[in-house]
């Protein structure tokens, strides 16, 4: 009897160790959270001028894709991430408007398109510095000049082309050799289920084709990719400024991460539900996932 005494009284040491250690640690993950939630930043003018010129043009790109994506070219200039900016599949040019205005320096714009449909003005701020291949992507390798060279020097690849299941596979492989270390590949309609072979297409490559990219970030619109190596680099201007960043661009936003494992920790970002408070998802249930702090399936 003695001996048991002494075993739960130990246990119970190591229990309250245990609590004290943990306690402080939840605390502080629940003020971060709330600090970030808190976050303010300045009306973005200079977005709300690119908007504008944006929505001017035709094409399927919702104010929320527009801010959102805006973003993450601001995230990639936040880090001094340089290169050129490829487009597969552009319709009228609604998204080339975005994607020229954030041209630096001597980078340049490609779009590749099997049809010959974009409007000049989507693209006449910076046509100097945009280069229009008619092509289908499948062909990119043969019509993008320099195709070796240019491996790795992209830092931002759209995809918004046929969304079929060989092409998309094939289309991330061509990404994927053109994209820089700190690039990203934004995917469009990854969640319209109206093109269910796109979103099978993307895992199947990303958990059998042996390359280094991941799921960072999804949208009700678009997935968004990075490289493995420089995941926590995004994920951290994610995690701490999109709230305040697509405030800033007068978007209402959620933020949810239900699972950080070795496999799979993007987040998913969207518009308020109405009548939903609170800047993250589940943060009672999964402030550990959001934050960064690896949960059990790890």
């Amino acid at each position: 009897m003695d001996a048991i005494k002494k075993f739960l009284k130990q246990f119970k040491v190591a229990r309250d160790i245990h609590q004290a250690i943990q306690g402080p640690q939840i605390k502080q993950r629940e003020t971060d959270l709330a600090a970030i939630e808190n976050l303010t930043l300045p009306a973005n003018l200079d977005f709300r001028k690119i908007a504008e010129g944006v929505q001017r043009i035709e094409g399927m790109f919702s104010p929320f894709s527009i801010a959102a994506m805006d973003m993450m070219l601001s995230f990639q200039e936040s880090l001094g991430v340089k290169g050129d900016v490829l487009e597969i599949g552009t319709y009228k040019g609604k998204s080339a408007a975005l994607l020229g205005r954030h041209l630096r320096g001597e980078e340049r714009l490609v779009l590749v398109d099997i049809a010959s449909l974009l409007n000049p003005a989507a693209i006449e701020p910076f046509k100097d510095r945009t280069d229009f291949i008619l092509s289908d992507s499948s062909k990119v390798r043969d019509v993008l000049p320099g195709y070796r060279d240019r491996h790795q020097t992209f830092r931002f690849i759209h995809i918004d082309a046929s969304h079929g299941y060989e092409e998309t596979f094939r289309e991330l492989a061509i990404a994927n050799e053109l994209l820089a270390p700190l690039g990203l590949i934004s995917l469009d309609d990854f969640t319209n289920l109206n093109y269910s072979q796109n979103i099978a297409a993307i895992f199947k490559y990303l958990y059998t084709a042996g390359s280094d990219l991941m799921m960072l970030l999804t949208t009700n619109e678009k997935g968004y990719l990075c490289r493995k190596d420089y995941f926590d680099r995004y994920a951290d201007l994610i995690l701490r400024r999109s709230i305040a960043e697509l405030r800033s661009r007068d978007i209402d936003a959620v933020l949810a991460r239900t699972a950080f494992g070795l496999e799979y920790k993007a987040f998913y970002l969207r518009g308020r539900d109405p009548g939903e408070t609170g800047s993250f998802y589940g943060v009672e249930i999964y402030a550990r996932q959001i934050a960064g702090d690896y949960s059990p399936e790890r």
